[in-house]
């Protein structure tokens, strides 16, 4: 299976120019013969914190069903992350939410949103549960990881959401509950580029999966951006790497040759959990 990375920049808060060079590299991919197309983490704003209200979007904004008519069109897989906007009936925007022990909390109204589209159908969603820094004041931190079933391959994918490759129990309850293969959407900055490719490397060989490790080049206000987004197969070696700059990185993964690496080790048939 041909698999794309959008190693993209992103212009903080413009939406339309975001999504609209995402889409045309979109379609450099298909071009390449890619299946799946991953796109960086909230790759149509960025980190837009100052008109967060403004760029969010519920699931039937105009984001996704841009990426929903590509889909469809082009019969491909797209995954990545937006900035949703929470719904009024889910949960009132600006609730109080009062803890135990804890001062009252302004509960944040929205969410940093992991997406999965196939063939035109939103096959799945992802909320962020493990938000970093600033993104505790601005985003509600989801509360569910589950894999995400598509029909493609029998494919089910393991999506993870930037910072909650840093901690490796997301990755392992996708790997325990059936992903074939993991993919996370992020915006590594300078400072964590070096961290980020172990980690992710990482998550790829202690759970036996391919991983599609996508991230974003560029500055904005926060940081700069180094890019170094790679694919790798199931015992962590890599298949294809990106450097500094924007690019389309395309990368095949043998699919039948990871659920052999996973049926012919060990790992979780000597997991301990009684011990941990």
């Amino acid at each position: 299976m041909k698999i794309a990375c959008i190693q993209m920049d992103i212009s903080l808060c413009s939406k339309e120019k975001n999504l609209e060079r995402a889409l045309s590299l979109a379609g450099e991919a298909v071009s390449k013969d890619a299946e799946m197309i991953v796109f960086p983490e909230v790759f149509s704003t960025g980190f837009c914190y100052d008109r967060i209200g403004e760029v969010a979007e519920t699931v039937s904004g105009p984001t996704l069903e841009a990426l929903l008519a590509f889909s469809k069109e082009h019969d491909c897989i797209l995954a990545g992350s937006i900035i949703e906007k929470i719904e009024r009936e889910e949960k009132e925007p600006g609730l109080i939410e009062r803890e135990e022990g804890r001062k009252e909390k302004q509960v944040p109204s929205q969410y940093n949103l992991g997406f999965c589209i196939e063939s035109g159908k939103l096959a799945g969603t992802h909320r962020k549960t493990q938000l970093y820094g600033p993104e505790k004041e601005h985003f509600a931190p989801g509360d569910r990881i589950a894999p995400i079933r598509l029909e493609k391959h029998g494919l089910t994918i393991g999506l993870i959401v930037c910072n909650e490759l840093r901690y490796p129990e997301v990755a392992r309850k996708l790997a325990l509950e059936g992903a074939d293969i993991l993919v996370s959407s992020a915006e590594i900055p300078d400072f964590f580029g070096y961290p980020w490719r172990i980690i992710s490397l990482a998550r790829a060989l202690e759970n036996q999966l391919p991983h599609v490790a996508c991230t974003r080049v560029g500055k904005d206000l926060y940081s700069t951006y180094p890019g170094g987004s790679f694919i790798a197969d199931a015992r962590g070696r890599m298949l294809a790497e990106a450097g500094k700059e924007e690019c389309v990185l395309v990368g095949e993964i043998d699919l039948e040759k990871a659920k052999e690496t996973r049926e012919t080790t060990s790992i979780f048939g000597d997991l301990r959990p009684e011990l941990y």
